[in-house]
């Protein structure tokens, strides 16, 4: 089965290329335009279209053109009343991202149960994966971009790129922030890597990270962490292939 998974991000919306059950191509991209879907494609024509989105109000856009570039092939939008293969423990699943379910299910089929997926995007999330309870929530947190935004809203510090340095001490104003950004990120992190492990008992969670930022926080931070790029994409892939109609 050929799947064409799209996730529609904050920031970017991701389209990867899956043939039984390995991604082929990926493309990512900020607006919405056929050209995403053309290149991935690559020229075929996939059995099932999956879409997730953290963009209600762009939704409707992205409907239409998967409509007109594949008018024949069905399109399966993501709702926490699917079958994910995993079970889900939430208050609250309609108010849960679409991405935070694609990345628990793509989280427990790669790395096992009990994991922790890390999605660094415009916001990170931390999606936590139990052997028996399955998807159990998480936490949702600032992103990495939001940490260098926030400071560049005071009157007297600059507006920098998001970015750490390795210095034992900031000598100025912009190494000051780089090295909030260093330390300080790197300490929430592991915190709650740290108290989300705690739900997982005697057993030691399998960390996971994804996301935009992933190799730049990671990289910035110190922490070593196994990065998939394609993390949130598989995931939708999987749902589809479960859900898909005969």
């Amino acid at each position: 089965m050929n799947v064409l998974a799209i996730n529609i991000g904050n920031s970017r919306t991701a389209a990867g290329w899956f043939s039984k059950g390995k991604i082929r191509r990926s493309v990512r991209i900020d607006e919405v335009t056929p050209v995403i879907l053309e290149a991935v494609a690559d020229g075929e024509t996939p059995d099932g279209i999956c879409l997730g989105s953290v963009v209600p109000k762009q939704n409707k856009a992205w409907a239409q053109l998967v409509k007109k570039v594949f008018p024949k092939v069905p399109a399966l939008w993501m709702d926490p009343r699917l079958d994910f293969g995993i079970g889900v423990d939430l208050k609250r699943p309609d108010q849960t991202g679409h991405d935070r379910f694609a990345d628990a299910v793509a989280g427990a089929e790669l790395c096992g149960t009990p994991c922790i997926v890390c999605d660094f995007g415009t916001a990170a999330t931390f999606n936590l994966v139990l052997p028996k309870r399955g998807f159990s929530g998480g936490v949702i947190a600032p992103g990495y971009g939001m940490w260098f935004d926030a400071l560049g809203r005071a009157a007297q510090l600059p507006k920098l790129k998001p970015g750490g340095l390795k210095l034992k001490t900031g000598r100025n104003t912009e190494e000051a922030m780089r090295l909030s950004a260093r330390w300080g990120y790197r300490g929430m992190v592991t915190e709650i890597l740290w108290q989300l492990g705690k739900a997982c008992g005697k057993k030691e969670p399998f960390v996971c990270a994804t996301g935009g930022y992933a190799k730049q926080i990671l990289s910035d931070a110190g922490l070593k962490i196994p990065v998939y790029p394609d993390l949130t994409l598989h995931g939708l892939a999987r749902i589809y292939e479960r859900n898909a109609k005969p």
